[in-house]
């Protein structure tokens, strides 16, 4: 069924340009009535008795309404359409219930929880709001070895 109505659909189309490109301008040069160089007084001049090619034109212009509205009907899908942003649940991950990550939870790896009565690991804020830098570590690492040919 759509694809009777998309070849009349582009059968429409094709039509109407044909139509469109065989009419005359109204003052005899393109664009006249647009581009300001055209003369005022032709626009202020009662209209011409519509032709057949205008009459064509108009039927086939709600021909071509109407199947692009029959179209988009037709194409309506019943299910949500897939979505990059949204995975199926299938290859989702489970969403953790428990409170938002910190931000330095997302800078550094997670530690094991602090005793109940034990001093928390994070530094508190000063009094900029900005926490100061973690201390350096107290050696050195290693320097790398290079084999030796």
């Amino acid at each position: 069924m759509i694809t009777v109505v998309v070849v009349i659909h582009l059968l429409v189309a094709m039509a109407m340009i044909g139509l469109i490109l065989l009419q005359k301008s109204e003052g005899n040069s393109a664009g006249a009535g647009f581009s300001g160089s055209g003369n005022i007084s032709s626009m202020m001049q009662p209209r011409a008795r519509p032709n057949p090619l205008s009459r064509a034109t108009v039927f086939f212009g709600i021909a071509f309404f109407a199947t692009s509205i029959g179209l988009s009907l037709l194409s309506k899908q019943t299910a949500p359409a897939p979505t990059l942003l949204a995975p199926d649940a299938s290859t989702a991950t489970p969403v953790s219930t428990g409170p938002a990550p910190k931000v330095n939870d997302l800078r550094e790896p997670a530690a094991a929880e602090p005793a109940a009565g034990a001093p928390a690991s994070t530094p508190a804020p000063t009094s900029t709001g900005a926490t100061p830098p973690a201390a350096a570590p107290a050696t050195p690492p290693a320097a790398p070895q290079v084999p030796v040919n």
